[in-house]
């Protein structure tokens, strides 16, 4: 009996060790996680990824402790007011949420949300028309979700959370081609809704009379110096196409497990899908290489050097939090 005992004892200070060398490699933010080996590179992969956003999570921490507390919304608001929690979007079935960004692949997410929480029968995200992810209803808002504020709070505490990034200047310039320049449905709509309205805002003299009906032909610079002021001046929320990560997701109180980037979309919406449990043969459609980063330069040489500094403090805790670099531009 004792020897039996004894070697109880000895196996288990035996398995100790690998015990806690394992627990050390779960992502305790996650719900899913992979054992590491030295040899299968697929744990391999996973390794590098987990470090990544390990990473990524923990510079937001970093500089959200610096943040000034006017930029931050508090927990209990959230709560109690949940518009602000319009752009998150919740998968019931894989405990997931997600906060859309405007201009980075939030169609494409989208697309990949309605797949994911049952609200398609096409297996296949490109054969969504890419209207229908935006339509209202289709994917579930916490904004919207009748959840008591308890499973409320339960839910944003315990379940995946993530959104996806990109360079704000980068982002920004593709909102303004996209919405009012381009000629297309969508920009029609916001070429009269802002195009007509920050022409008048910012055209005297002569150049006042001739602004088209259409709301076309609002130049860069007119359109940074419309969303400086109108944040500056009436402290109201910008359109979400351009308004910042800060207003939208709420970075620094809410703890998001992943943090993607436009620059490495293709690997972190593996990594997402992976780290959700979501069907093995469902993978995010293939990335198209944007040209927006080659014209961001040109664009922003088209404002004076305050205006370039008001834009840059209006966007500066985005820049800071995801580790982005202004200088370069």
């Amino acid at each position: 009996m004792v020897r039996e005992v004894s070697a109880r004892v000895v196996l288990l200070v035996l398995a100790v060790p690998s015990l806690v060398c394992y627990l050390l490699l779960v992502d305790n933010n996650t719900d899913h996680y992979h054992p590491l080996t030295t040899e299968d590179p697929e744990d391999l992969w996973w390794a590098d990824w987990n470090e990544v956003h390990r990473s990524r999570r923990a510079a937001v921490h970093h500089n959200c402790l610096h943040a000034r507390k006017g930029n931050v919304v508090s927990f209990s608001r959230l709560l109690s007011s949940r518009k602000y929690l319009y752009n998150l979007l919740l998968d019931e079935r894989h405990k997931a949420i997600y906060c859309y960004v405007p201009k980075v692949a939030c169609t494409n997410w989208k697309r990949m949300m309605m797949i994911l929480s049952g609200r398609t029968n096409k297996v296949d995200p490109l054969n969504i028309s890419s209207h229908v992810p935006h339509e209202e209803g289709v994917l579930t808002r916490l904004s919207v979700a009748r959840i008591k504020s308890s499973l409320l709070n339960y839910k944003l505490r315990t379940y995946t959370k993530f959104l996806i990034v990109r360079h704000p200047m980068e982002r920004l310039v593709s909102a303004y081609r996209n919405k009012l320049v381009i000629n297309s449905t969508s920009a029609a709509d916001f070429k009269k809704r802002f195009g007509v309205t920050i022409m008048k805002k910012y055209r005297k003299g002569s150049s006042a009379q001739k602004i088209p009906k259409n709301g076309h032909g609002v130049t860069f610079a007119e359109f940074v110096s419309y969303i400086v002021e109108r944040k500056q001046e009436s402290h109201q929320s910008l359109n979400e196409h351009w308004a910042s990560y800060v207003d939208l997701c709420h970075p620094c109180t809410i703890r998001y497990n992943i943090i993607g980037k436009y620059e490495t979309l293709e690997e972190d919406s593996e990594y997402i899908l992976r780290k959700i449990g979501a069907p093995p043969d469902l993978h995010f459609p293939p990335v198209v290489p944007s040209r927006t980063a080659s014209l961001v330069a040109d664009y922003m040489a088209s404002l004076s050097p305050e205006l370039g500094q008001k834009l840059y403090d209006l966007y500066r805790l985005d820049f800071k939090l995801f580790e982005y670099d202004y200088s370069n531009i």
